[in-house]
C-alpha cells in the first residue's frame, strides 16, 4: 500500500523475485496516474546498479477488488494519508494479517491500531532508504538497497522469521529487532530533525547541518528529552552521530518533507515536527526550538540565506517568501512551491533568491 519511492522500491524487488513463484503473490495498491501507468506498462525501478521493470500479480486503487485476504501488508503511504489508507485496506485484512508500517513517525502503529481495533496484527517498522517517485510508473532508489527494520514489540515469532526470509530472498536488507520501538524512535528523531531544518532553511541536509549546527543540536536535545521521558535511552550526542552517518557525504540529498514543501504538496509536518510539540506539552517538557519551527512551517514562515543584490544576508524571516530590506520588498518563488509573487522586481538568479529592483 503506497507506491511512492519506498513502497515502489520494496514492492518492485518483491514482484521481481516472486514473479514465477505461485506460492507468493505480490499485489500493488496505487492510485492516480501512477497506478494507471503501472497497470498498463508495469513499474520501472531505477537503482544505482541498473533498472528493471516488473508486473505484479495485480494493481488496484481499491483493495477490495483484489478478492484476497493478505498475509502481509507493507504500508508505505504518507502519514497524512494514513487513516484513509487503513480504512481502504480493511476488506483485505483478516485476523492473521500482519501490517508493517514503513511511514515516518513515532506514533504510526498506535494510529493504525486505533483505526483497526482488534483487526489484524499491527507490528512496528521503519526503513532507511533514499527513494522517490520520479514520473508516473517509475521510482528511483538513489543510494543502494536500503534497510528495512521490523518487529512485533513482543519478541521473536515464527511469522517474523517467515517475513524476514521472504524479504531477504528478494534482496531486501531486512532485519527483525526485538527492540524495534527504540529503533523507531531513533529513526524518528533523525528524520524529524532533518526534515525540520531542511524545510525551515530550504537547504539540503548536509548544508543545513553545516550552516545551522546550533539549531540542530537544540532540536536533538529537545527530541531526546521527549524520548527519554517515554523510556527510550537516546542521547543528543548519539543521535547527532547517527544523523551524520545516515546522510553520509551527499551534499544534494534532502528530506521528502523538504521536497514536498518545495513542490507545494501536502507535507508530514504534523507527524515529524508537530508530534514532538504535542507530546512535549503532554509530558510538560519545554521544546521552544521545535515550537518555533513548527509554528513557522505551519504558517509559511521560513528562514533562508538570501542573496540580495549580490550580498549574502543570513537568516531572514520570510512570511510566505516575502522579505523586506531598507524599505524594498523581495520574494522567494521557490518557497513551498507557491510560485512567483507579482512584485515590481526582476529575478537575476532564480536558484538562490538573488533579486534586483527594476
Amino acid at each position: 500500500m503506497g507506491l511512492g519511492g519506498v513502497g515502489g522500491y520494496f514492492g518492485g524487488m518483491l514482484a521481481r523475485t516472486y514473479a514465477t513463484n505461485r506460492e507468493v503473490e505480490v499485489y500493488f495498491v496505487a492510485r492516480g496516474k501512477h497506478g494507471l501507468e503501472i497497470a498498463r506498462s508495469g513499474l520501472e525501478v531505477e537503482t544505482p546498479k541498473g533498472s528493471f521493470r516488473v508486473r505484479p500479480e495485480g494493481v488496484v486503487e481499491q483493495p477490495e477488488r483484489l478478492g484476497v485476504t493478505a498475509d502481509y501488508i507493507l504500508c508505505c503511504t504518507k502519514s497524512y494519508d494514513l487513516e484513509a489508507a487503513v480504512q481502504k485496506l480493511r476488506p483485505i485484512i483478516g485476523p492473521e494479517t500482519v501490517i508493517v508500517p514503513l511511514l515516518n513517525g513515532a506514533d504510526i502503529r498506535d494510529r493504525i491500531v486505533e483505526q483497526l481495533k482488534d483487526r489484524g496484527q499491527v507490528w512496528y517498522g521503519l526503513t532507511y532508504i533514499v527513494a522517490m517517485k520520479t514520473t508516473p510508473g517509475t521510482v528511483r532508489n538513489v543510494h543502494g538497497r536500503g534497510k528495512l527494520l521490523f518487529g512485533s514489540g513482543a519478541g521473536r515469532c515464527e511469522r517474523g522469521d517467515e517475513l524476514e526470509a521472504l524479504l531477504r530472498e528478494a534482496g531486501i536488507q531486512a532485519e527483525w529487532h526485538d527492540d524495534i520501538q527504540l529503533q523507531v524512535w531513533k529513526k524518528f528523531i533523525i528524520i524529524s530533525v532533518s526534515a525540520s531544518v531542511t524545510s525551515y532553511f530550504d537547504l539540503p541536509v548536509l548544508l543545513a547541518l553545516e550552516r545551522h549546527p546550533d539549531m540542530c543540536h537544540r532540536l536533538l536535545q529537545e527530541a531526546t528529552s521527549v524520548a527519554q521521558a517515554r523510556g527510550f535511552d537516546l542521547t543528543e550526542e548519539y543521535c547527532w552521530q547517527e544523523l551524520l552517518r545516515t546522510w553520509g557525504s551527499d551534499e544534494k540529498s534532502t528530506t521528502s518533507m523538504h521536497r514536498d514543501f518545495r513542490a507545494g504538496r501536502p507535507t508530514e509536518v504534523d507527524s515529524l515536527c508537530g508530534y514532538i510539540v504535542r507530546e512535549a506539552e503532554r509530558l510538560n517538557i519545554p521544546v521552544p526550538t521545535y515550537e518555533e519551527i513548527y509554528r513557522g512551517l505551519k504558517v509559511g514562515i521560513c528562514k533562508c540565506e538570501a542573496v540580495l543584490n549580490g550580498r549574502l544576508t543570513s537568516a531572514a524571516s520570510l512570511p510566505f517568501g516575502i522579505w523586506k530590506r531598507g524599505g524594498a520588498c523581495y520574494f522567494c518563488p521557490t518557497f513551498f512551491g507557491r510560485g512567483p509573487v507579482p512584485l515590481p522586481y526582476s529575478i537575476t538568479t532564480p536558484d538562490h533568491f538573488n533579486y534586483s529592483r527594476n
